[in-house]
């Protein structure tokens, strides 16, 4: 989208010339934030198409957010039984940003977006930090892990 925001013979006659290009302004810086919005529609989370890992250890689990049109959730357990089981649910936000969440499983807890500020336990550096503060089949103290985007 272009603006022709400089003078011209017609800037003399318009009431007030001297909003003319701080309304040009705005408008071109405006429109960035309103794409970079239209496209995490996932509750300002997440892409379509992509999924968020929280990936918990000792005890091994974690949850996984899927976006495809609206967000839903999986509870991965590594802890209890003979293998890892994945058990399907929702999730409901309270927040965005640090996003409050809730599975039906129930998990619970936030994602806060800390750019880099998060390590896990590969050492690999990761922009969103988990606190959980409650998962099926565990008990307090919860630990804040790191999320990955694939």
């Amino acid at each position: 989208m272009m603006f022709a925001c400089t003078r011209s013979p017609i800037a003399s006659e318009v009431p007030f010339p001297r909003l003319i290009r701080p309304l040009c302004l705005a408008l071109v810086l405006s429109q960035p934030a309103a794409s970079l919005a239209a496209d995490l529609s996932c509750n300002g989370l997440i892409e379509p198409g992509q999924t968020m890992i929280c990936s918990g250890f000792e005890p091994n689990w974690a949850v996984r957010l899927s976006c495809d049109g609206e967000m839903s959730a999986e509870f991965i357990d590594a802890f209890s039984g003979d293998g890892i089981q994945t058990t399907p649910g929702s999730v409901s936000f309270a927040s965005q940003d640090p996003w409050r969440l809730e599975t039906s499983h129930p998990v619970t807890g936030s994602i806060a977006y800390t750019p880099g500020g998060c390590t896990d336990e590969s050492d690999a550096v990761r922009d969103f930090t988990f606190t959980p503060t409650g998962a099926p089949g565990l008990s307090a103290p919860f630990f804040p892990f790191c999320c990955r985007i694939e």
